[in-house]
């Protein structure tokens, strides 16, 4: 909450673009479909956390520091992965 209310104080008041790429392709009554992208991937990342016993960003923090190889491999599997995505989606918007 002090994070939110400095930011508000900083910018000179609230903010708020919309949701990038998302905003910009779902207008009107077709904006429902944001709201039910955000929680399928809420519900995803929750299911592969507790399925995982972790979350990326704890394995990535805790097991890199320690150097462990599996950790490190896996850090790089998820940012790889992430920037794989990132290229995809843009190349298909």
């Amino acid at each position: 909450m002090v994070g939110g209310a400095a930011f508000v104080l900083i910018a000179g008041g609230p903010d708020f673009h919309g949701y990038g790429w998302l905003t910009d392709t779902f207008h009107g009554n077709s904006q429902i479909v944001i709201a039910v992208l955000l929680l399928a991937a809420g519900v995803l990342i929750g299911y592969g956390s507790k399925t995982a016993g972790g979350c990326t960003s704890g394995n990535g923090l805790s097991g890199s520091s320690m150097l462990s190889p599996a950790s490190l491999v896996a850090t790089a599997t998820f940012f790889g992965t992430a920037i794989a995505v990132s290229f995809l989606i843009e190349a298909v918007i």
